[in-house]
């Protein structure tokens, strides 16, 4: 029987059984998605998914687009999700859910040396505030009357700073650091404004079962990392 099971396995027909191959759009987000100098997508969001995938011998093809196509993909073809996402009111009965990934601190920057003070959201009113199309950070931001100047994507707003285009940033705290440590910048925290869950978002048509036995992988995964060895 274990002959059997293993060679059904190697066929690929238990995974079509479980749900077959779903795509898993991502995005250039470090340090939870990003693709490494060898052109592999990584980092913690993924990996993780990674891990439960295999506990749960299930199949994924990842893929790294823009993150406004990744998201709509997601919300419009089959058999497609999308991750890492923050879980909106707006964006809750789009998709079948599976999470929590990983967390995700929002907050405002500027350059080190700018002469910038703000406390809240309702400080940067009078400023250019950089975020990037389709992303909940800046969609927030927007929502309490911040006047945000849109990038495609997260990585222009380190250029953008430096050029004195926009004069803050929203964004993750995680996010920032990675990307200012990246390009040898000084960034500033000027406060924190809200504390989220990224989880991986799925198109209805993902089948129930794909769903059920990847959420017990990643609890299962997330579990081992937070019990001491």
């Amino acid at each position: 029987m274990q002959a059997a099971l293993d060679q059904l396995r190697e066929q690929g027909i238990v995974s079509e059984i479980l749900g077959g191959t779903i795509a898993f759009n991502t995005e250039e987000y470090p340090p939870y998605n990003y693709q490494d100098e060898g052109g592999r997508i990584t980092g913690s969001a993924t990996e993780l998914l990674r891990e439960a995938l295999n506990d749960a011998e299930l199949d994924a093809d990842f893929r790294l687009l823009p993150w406004a196509r990744a998201l709509t993909e997601a919300q419009l073809r089959d058999r497609h999700c999308v991750y890492s996402t923050t879980r909106t009111p707006e964006r809750e009965s789009l998709f079948t859910w599976v999470g929590p990934l990983v967390s995700n601190t929002w907050a405002a920057f500027a350059l080190e040396e700018a002469d910038i003070e703000a406390d809240s959201l309702d400080d940067l009113s009078g400023l250019r505030v950089g975020s990037f199309r389709e992303d909940a950070v800046g969609q927030y931001a927007a929502s309490q009357g911040v006047p945000i100047v849109v990038a495609s994507a997260e990585r222009e707003n380190i250029g953008r700073l430096q050029a004195g285009l926009i004069d803050a940033w929203v964004t993750g705290e995680q996010t920032a650091s990675f990307l200012a440590e990246e390009a040898g910048l000084a960034l500033r925290r000027l406060f924190v404004f809200n504390e989220v869950d990224l989880y991986l978002a799925c198109h209805p048509s993902v089948p129930d079962q794909f769903i059920a036995r990847l959420q017990a992988a990643l609890d299962r995964a997330r579990s081992r990392k937070e019990t001491p060895q």
